[in-house]
């Protein structure tokens, strides 16, 4: 009689097992990377309304501090101000010195941001604040860069108030 002995089992994946576990992890990182862009999108637009938010506040301060007409502009080159609603991704704080209601080279630039997003858009072409807190009234609109549409919409009163509206519509 022979006697059969037992051998170690052999250790590792077999082939069909490690075609499921590839199967499996595809199909997580198809639900989970989705959400990951919009997550990260979300962080982008967030940070846009925050610095805009900020600027704005920043300028209002500024003109009632100095006692000087303070300006929110959309520029494409960080030195001037550009003359359009679609304020793009960049925008200027200045404040007017020498009261051209302009930027020229009396001028101060207080500061110069870029926003996260690649579109916001504006009813005005300036924002003007006066030594007494006056503003001029707008609503701005941050869109999204994955669909076009509009994520935040930030109103901002005469009197230099900000305040959120509900964000309908597309940025087109």
């Amino acid at each position: 009689m022979t006697r059969f002995t037992t051998h170690k089992k052999d250790q590792g994946f077999t082939l069909v097992e490690l075609i499921i576990t590839i199967a499996i992890a595809a199909i997580l990182l198809s639900i989970v990377v989705p959400s990951f862009a919009n997550l990260i999108e979300s962080s982008k637009t967030r940070a846009t309304r925050d610095a805009l938010v900020s600027s704005i506040y920043s300028a209002k301060e500024k003109a009632q501090s100095e006692g000087f007409i303070v300006y929110l502009c959309p520029t494409s080159d960080g030195s001037s101000c550009t003359n359009t609603t679609d304020w793009g991704n960049n925008w200027l704080v200045y404040e007017d010195k020498d009261a051209s209601l302009d930027l020229s080279n009396g001028d101060i630039i207080i500061a110069h941001l870029t926003s996260k997003t690649d579109s916001m858009k504006s009813d005005v072409a300036q924002v003007r604040f006066s030594p007494t807190g006056h503003a001029t009234a707008n609503t701005f609109q941050i869109c999204s860069n994955l669909d076009n549409s509009v994520v935040y919409q930030i109103q901002l009163s005469v009197m230099g108030r900000v305040s959120f509206a509900n964000a309908t519509g597309s940025c087109s």
